[in-house]
């Protein structure tokens, strides 16, 4: 086979996937830019509705700084020095703390924020906060709320309707009413409340508000470096975000300086047990002197012993301090022992003295604060909770160890001033037997006076400390609101309407492309097969069965002469004279592109045979008007001569036509009959030109059997009706060389946009002849695209 010249206009493909044309994409965003205009119209008219409806969002900032004694602090050592210890704050704790549930709670106790004010739109509802016309104020716990009530309020006047399903309440402004949620007084609000004639109410759990509130509000650390705490919120009512963030910092602060004063209120309620019980007992102590020196009618008793305590005052005095120390020893031992004092606080400045023991308490009562702090976000089953309680058990058995070392050390010294003082109690002897019970009354008397003095005084510098107590937080900013609403953003939702809006209608297209299994386009030619495109034949509107007649000047005649020229760089050779045309299937216009390139190679002078062999479903000579009573069936069984099967097309001189003849059983046998071969040979000697129009070769074998004489074969393939998958098999067909010099035609061709790709997309504008009808609306259609692109 000689080697075939490329024809002009064709293009040598593979399979491979050309790379993503973006001249291409535009072409294509801009022949439906009809859908993209309405589809950006369509997003940007949702996204207006969807601000015109949606309610503001404002945020609402606030600034705490929190004493963060890790960081250092001069009041640290300042406070150490007066003997009171600092609470030690941490930064990361307490913002666990403002945001837990418990504080939550007291915000939305405090400012009734589980009480809702619904205002009802023609389309949309918003909440009433400061606005509300009248005010439902709670005269019960609102901890009591334990599911969500719904009333609707209707007021007219000072007259009060509420309804809850099926119940009924009548009230006026003033009144109390009992509603199924609990007791209520209608109040007027002191605000000028929003000029409505009714609202909804809804009461709901306080948990279930401060659930919704705790995710609502935002706690972070400005910076690590410092112990400042950003708080945000929000809230389509700036005014209710400033309020909850305010309130929120003012429960904070009271928060913290309680969880402060535990300690301090533990100790006093310690030491008003003991001076209770000390007061008694020194009170008793006086009594029995008075009744002593009444029954001995003693005077000048005092005046007697006092020369004998002023001699044992130093040995009494230091008896009577450790005595005094035993004594709180053991009422702490009592203390820590009784297992309802387990969560509490430890009154550690009782004792001084002893470093260890103090360094004991004070991590005792520091572990006890971290516990009562983190059961505000955890249960008794937290792992942390029992990692603490294991910590503060050992350490109490740590306490109950030292107490019970120091007692036994104060037992010792007291054992050995015993000692000491029994010198003493020879000469005591010697004073009259009422004075040494004197005595012993008044050294009773002296031990519980000193221990009552250093009560009242160690009460004093508790109450003192109490006083000076202050919260480790300060408020930097109070809450405030941004000016311009965080949601919605307008410009984000036109700029996303936009976008969506471009991004829709592309999406639908790719997708159509992406799912799409026919033959598009020429790119889609061009990676299913290697073959060449000899050409592009638009689609004709007309009935006419031949438009590429004589004195034709349409756009489809001209592209059948393209075809024709393509087809004189193809033929090398004068003997090559048969033109095969065939496809995939019925109804991609074989016979159609057949009829027109016999028609327009006859008017160039050249004498053109077009053969119907599509046995089984012949098409040319109903569509030429021919009898096919007689034709190549009759032929090929020796039923009629070749002079008699061949006829003039009526369309062109020169144009002859033989056609199929009645359908036989058996096609493919005919074509295999020698009388075919010997038919050929004769055509060939008479005709310039033989055109074979064949059955589809993806349908039957009479194809191929007729390639054998064919010297080039035309494929056709309809855009947009062709199966991909065809074209490939052909292709294989192509590979495997079994008909010769294989080209494509692309029938029913799109015009191309002008000035991209190949196609007569640019000339036709008013190029070639159209209908007046066509002209006007094609002038139309310019005019506009005109118009369009000034804007």
């Amino acid at each position: 086979m000689k080697e075939t010249i490329q024809p002009m206009f064709s293009e040598q493909a593979g399979n491979k996937r050309n790379p993503v044309n973006v001249e291409k994409l535009l072409s294509t965003a801009a022949s439906y830019w009809p859908l993209f205009l309405f589809s950006v119209v369509l997003a940007l008219s949702l996204g207006y509705v969807y601000l015109r409806y949606s309610t503001p969002v404002y945020m609402v900032n606030a600034k705490l700084l929190i004493e963060d004694h890790r960081k250092g602090s001069a009041d640290v050592d300042l406070l150490q020095g007066l003997g009171m210890r600092p609470r030690i704050a941490n930064v990361d704790n307490e913002m666990e703390v403002i945001k837990s549930m418990a504080l939550m709670e007291r915000v939305v106790s405090d400012l009734d924020l589980n009480i809702q004010y619904i205002s009802k739109g023609a389309v949309t509802s918003s909440s009433l906060y400061t606005d509300k016309p009248i005010t439902f104020y709670p005269l019960f716990d609102d901890n009591d709320v334990k599911q969500a009530h719904k009333y609707e309020v209707e007021l007219k006047g000072n007259a009060v309707a509420i309804k809850e399903g099926g119940k009924a309440w009548n009230a006026k402004v003033g009144d109390t009413v009992n509603l199924s949620a609990g007791p209520f007084a209608i109040l007027k609000n002191s605000n000028k409340g929003k000029d409505i004639d009714g609202f909804d109410m809804v009461v709901s759990p306080v948990e279930q508000v401060a659930l919704g509130l705790s995710h609502g509000v935002i706690v972070n650390n400005a910076n690590k470096l410092v112990s400042i705490i950003n708080l945000s919120v929000a809230d389509a009512i700036p005014q209710r975000g400033e309020d909850v963030l305010n309130k929120l910092m003012e429960v904070y602060k009271q928060s913290n300086v309680d969880d402060r004063n535990r300690i301090a209120n533990g100790t006093m309620d310690f030491i008003n047990t003991r001076l209770v019980l000390v007061g008694s007992e020194l009170t008793d102590i006086e009594k029995e002197i008075e009744g002593f020196k009444r029954e001995n009618e003693m005077t000048d008793l005092e005046a007697q012993s006092a020369l004998l305590v002023s001699s044992t005052g130093d040995y009494a005095r230091q008896l009577s301090e450790k005595e005094l120390q035993l004594s709180l020893v053991e009422a702490l031992e009592k203390y820590i022992r009784d297992n309802a004092n387990s969560k509490r606080i430890v009154p550690a400045s009782l004792l001084g003295g002893d470093p260890v023991l103090d360094g004991i308490f004070q991590k005792y009562n520091d572990l006890q604060a971290q516990r009562e702090k983190l059961l505000l976000t955890n249960t008794e089953n937290s792992p942390y909770i029992q990692n603490l309680d294991q910590q503060l058990a050992s350490l109490r058995g740590d306490m109950t160890a030292s107490l019970a070392s120091s007692k036994r050390q104060v037992q010792v010294s007291i054992n050995q001033l015993n000692k000491m003082s029994g010198r003493l109690d020879a000469r005591i002897r010697q004073v009259p037997a009422k004075q040494r019970v004197y005595l012993e009354y008044s050294r009773q008397q002296a031990i519980k006076q000193e221990l009552y003095l250093f009560l009242l005084k160690k009460r004093e510098e508790t109450a003192i400390s109490k006083s000076a107590t202050t919260s480790d937080a300060k408020i930097i900013d109070v809450a405030r609101r941004i000016p311009r609403p965080v949601s919605p953003n307008r410009r984000m939702v036109f700029l996303s309407a936009l976008v969506f809006g471009l991004i829709v209608p592309a999406a639908g297209l790719f997708i159509k492309d992406l799912l799409n299994i026919r033959i598009r386009s020429r790119e889609d030619v061009s990676q299913a097969t290697n073959m060449s495109v000899l050409a592009e034949i638009g689609h004709s509107d007309g009935d006419k069965a031949v438009p590429a007649a004589q004195d034709s000047r349409g756009l489809v005649a001209e592209q059948f002469r393209g075809l024709r020229t393509n087809l004189q760089f193809l033929f090398t050779d004068e003997n090559e004279k048969v033109i095969m045309v065939t496809s995939s299937m019925s109804g991609e216009g074989k016979s159609f592109v057949a009829i027109n390139m016999a028609a327009i190679m006859a008017i160039s002078g050249k004498k053109v045979l077009l053969m119907e062999m599509d046995l089984r479903k012949p098409k040319i000579s109903t569509n030429l008007g021919l009898d096919n009573s007689v034709g190549f069936s009759n032929y090929a069984i020796g039923q009629a001569d070749l002079n008699k099967v061949i006829v003039p097309s009526g369309v062109v001189d020169n144009f002859f036509v033989l056609p199929s003849g009645p359908v036989p059983p058996n096609p493919a046998e005919l074509v295999m009959l020698h009388r075919t071969k010997d038919l050929f040979d004769t055509l060939k000697d008479t005709f310039d030109f033989i055109i074979v129009d064949t059955a589809p070769v993806g349908l039957v074998t009479d194809a191929q059997l007729l390639s054998r004489y064919a010297d080039a074969v035309l494929y056709i393939v309809r855009e947009g009706y062709t199966y991909r998958q065809q074209v490939k098999t052909a292709d294989e067909i192509y590979r495997s060389g079994k008909m010769p010099k294989m080209n494509i035609v692309m029938n029913d061709a799109k015009i191309k946009s002008a000035g991209y790709g190949y196609g007569y997309g640019y000339y036709g504008n008013g190029y070639f002849e159209e209908s007046p009808e066509k002209n006007r609306i094609s002038s139309t259609f310019r005019k506009l695209r005109k118009r369009f692109s000034r804007h």
